[in-house]
Order: structure tokens, then sequence, then C-alpha cells
């Protein structure tokens, strides 16, 4: 068994103690120096390790055998865990979970943003780490199975019996489906020849609300028991709010939609966020987490600490979730997004809670001071960009307009901590970090950041 860093080579196998988790999911431990990347690892364990894949600097691998396991492991939750891509950590005690999502911000903070010192508040929890998730989207596959996609793949689907995400009623929809389907001979879309009818099953629950949208994603192609299926989930869930049979002409994975049929009920939900009523679509981006959602409002509204007199300006703001929640709280509102879609969400849902000092552009963030009037500088920047990050260029434009003060709201601490780093230059400095666990059984977390302007 090789401990030297010389001469690993794939396929060698490896002892190794797994010292923190990577945000990616995998163990981080080291052999003489050299870094070990090992996937369904947990902190503590001193496992072998069959590398399948050696860099100048590093090696990533698969647990052949666990010598001595870590004390925070425990048994996974669901018979699928392992194949099934939906979840990466259900091995780990929740609170190790937690140790290690705060963990990778702290180190995301100091490595990749260089900010030495800054106090990172605990990870807010949730009280149940289970059924949390209100949308799920399941693909079909041939012959006849439903699931989601086995990890590493994209071609492949686990067929799922339960899952732990987001309802027990969810694990009986998609049997329910999957049951009408297989005596019936209706064919499964093939994502490596493009064959076949059924694609996705989009799941969707107001948590708050208890209404339910399902929807049946299809190819462009005839679906004689449309009808037949509505009629029998309606029976089945008497709750349904609303069932839509959507098509998706194109060949790509994602759940995309040209045309939306409604074949029972209506064709949205309704979702609320403490004070807030949100209207929720097929396609509508809106948090995952009802729960973990409203938490970070409260964060935000903190963070936020408005007097009534202030210009809020939120870009990437979606829907509007978090731009909303300060309507009350502030003179006025600008939203700003590419998204029109969710733009023309956003106004709708100012008009559905009676805000009227709101407005939302649709503009390209990375030229969002277009939307602004000349001496029109918010008092408070916010922004909420994707995974990727807001980027160089956004974060020098907000150096440039000099808000007083800016609060990140980010969903991935890697691309966070160089966003920071890049204000630092026009004097700005963190004073708060608030991360929310919005994703139990996975290492993605959230992260709520102030930052105010200490230069003249």
């Amino acid at each position: 068994m090789y401990n030297s860093s010389v001469h690993l080579r794939p396929s060698d196998e490896v002892a190794v103690r797994i010292d923190r988790m990577s945000y990616g999911g995998r163990g981080v431990g080291r052999v003489n120096g050299f870094t070990v990347f090992v996937a369904d690892a947990a902190p503590g364990d001193l496992l072998r390790a069959r590398l399948v894949k050696v860099k100048k600097t590093s090696a990533e691998g698969e647990p052949v055998g666990i010598d001595e396991p870590s004390p925070d492991r425990t048994v996974p939750r669901c018979p699928h865990f392992g194949p099934c891509g939906g979840c990466l950590w259900q091995h780990l005690d929740y609170a190790a979970q937690l140790r290690a999502k705060q963990a990778i911000i702290e180190e995301s903070l100091r490595d990749l943003g260089g900010l030495e010192g800054v106090a990172v508040r605990p990870v807010i929890g949730l009280d149940d780490p289970w059924y949390y998730r209100n949308k799920m989207e399941f693909s079909f596959q041939p012959v006849g199975r439903l699931g989601l996609h086995r990890r590493g793949r994209w071609d492949d689907i686990v067929d799922l019996r339960t899952c732990f995400l987001q309802s027990p009623r969810t694990a009986e929809i998609i049997n329910t489906v999957r049951d009408f389907i297989l005596p019936r001979d209706i064919a499964c879309y093939d994502p490596r020849t493009h064959e076949g009818l059924l694609r996705h099953l989009v799941i969707r629950e107001g948590k708050s609300t208890g209404e339910l949208l399902i929807a049946l994603v299809t190819a462009a192609a005839p679906f004689p028991h449309a009808a037949e299926l509505a009629r029998v989930l309606a029976e089945r869930f008497p709750d349904l709010t609303g069932f839509l049979w959507a098509i998706n002409p194109s060949k790509g994975d994602a759940v995309e939609v040209h045309d939306v049929r409604v074949l029972h009920g209506r064709s949205h939900i309704f979702e609320r966020l403490r004070d807030l009523t949100f209207k929720l679509g097929l396609l509508t981006f809106f948090q995952t987490n009802t729960v973990q959602a409203e938490r970070m409002i409260d964060t935000v509204r903190e963070f936020a600490d408005l007097g009534g007199s202030e210009h809020v300006l939120d870009l990437y703001c979606g829907v509007g979730t978090f731009a909303l929640a300060l309507a009350s709280r502030a003179a006025r509102i600008t939203g700003v997004e590419v998204v029109p879609a969710s733009v023309e969400a956003a106004r709708e849902n100012a008009v559905l809670n009676g805000i009227e000092n709101a407005t939302f552009h649709t503009a390209d963030v990375r030229r969002f001071e277009h939307v602004l009037a000349p001496g029109d500088d918010p008092d408070l920047l916010m922004l909420d960009p994707p995974r990727a990050g807001a980027g160089a260029q956004v974060m020098r434009a907000i150096g440039l307009v000099r808000p007083r003060r800016v609060m990140y709201i980010s969903c991935n601490p890697t691309t966070l901590a160089p966003d920071l780093r890049a204000l630092t230059p026009a004097g700005y400095e963190v004073r708060a970090v608030q991360p929310v666990d919005l994703f139990p059984q996975t290492y993605h977390v959230e992260c709520v950041v102030l930052l105010e302007r200490t230069t003249p």
C-alpha cells in the first residue's frame, strides 16, 4: 500500500485519515503531505481509498474499506443513498453536517477571500433535516424508471420508491405515476437517443399553504393518456391544486417548456414566507426550503436595519423574495433581474401583497448602474447571485456606486469569498456573516453577509 506522494498512480490504494469535508461533498485527508479527496468519507475516518485520479498536488479516491469509522457517521435513512445523486451526506450525523458547512465557509473566506479574522455566526440548521424541499424534479428513463440521476451520470436514472427530501406524499405521487405508465406501455425518454415521450415529473408544494402542483413534461408528441392520468391523480390526491402537461421539444435535459396545458385545477400555487404571499408556477424560481427561506428573510431584515427612508437596490432580484421582504421598511425598492419572466413574477407578487414602493427592471446586472437615475444612489445594495457568483465586473461596479452598505446573499461560499475580496479595495469591510442551511444531506449552504463602507 502506497503512502508516498511521489509515485502515486490511479488504482493505487492508500491509507488516509480524513480531517475535514470539502465543498463538493468529499472528505479531505493527506498522505505524506499530498491532498486526497475521498467520496463518502466522514471527518475522523481512517480508511483505505483506491485512487481514481492523480494530479500534481492532489488525488481523488473511492473508499474500499474503513479501518476506524468516524463518530460522526450515521446510518443513511434512504435505501437509495449511494447510487442516487439526490444526497451526498446522509452518512453524516446532522450536527456534523452543520460543523462541516461552518468550516467550509470559514476556510473559503480565509483562503479564497483573504479575509482573516472574520467572525462567522453558527449555521442556522433545521429542527428536522428531512422533508424540507418544496419543489423537486424527477426524470423518466426506459423502461418505466422514474427518479433522480445516478451520481455522476447524466444518462442514468435511479428508480426511486421512496425519497425523504420533499414529503411522504412525493413518493406516493412517483409510485402512482409509475404504476400508471407501466401497464400502458408509455415510452419514457432516452437522453442518448432522444426517443420516447415522458421526460420529467415536477412536484411543487406550498409548505405553508398545503397546495400541490404536479406537472408532467413530455417530448413534442401526442399524449392520449394525459386526461386519464389527470383523473387518476385528482382521485388519489384530493388536495391536488393543479395538474399540468408541459411540452419540452429540446434535446437538453433541463426542464424547459414551450407549451403548458392545465388538465386539472389551476396553473399555479401560492406559498407564504412570513407576511408575504408568492404565486408559483411550474418554472418560477423560488427558494426551495420554505422554513429556512423565512429564517433568511429574518436575517436580511436584521442586517438591513432600515429606518423607513432608505433606497434599496436589489440585484439578481428574481421574483422579489428579499426585495419585497424589505419594502415595508424602506422608502423605495429597485430590483434588477435579467430573466423577463422573473421580473414579471416580481411585479405580480408586489401587486399580490399590496406593495407600491417597489419597481423591477429587466436588465443585465453587469450594467445595473444604467437603471439608476443620476444622483439616485442606493443606501443599501443587496445581491443574490447564482452559484457562479457575481464576478469581478459586478463587484467593481458596486464599488463605484459606493452604497453605504452591501448585503450579499450567497449560495456558494467558494464564489462568495472572491467576490467579497473584490470589494475590499473600495473600502468595504465584512460586519456579519450568517450561514443558513437550506439543503440538509448535501454540502450546499447559504450565507447572508453584511458589509459596510469604511471610507468617506
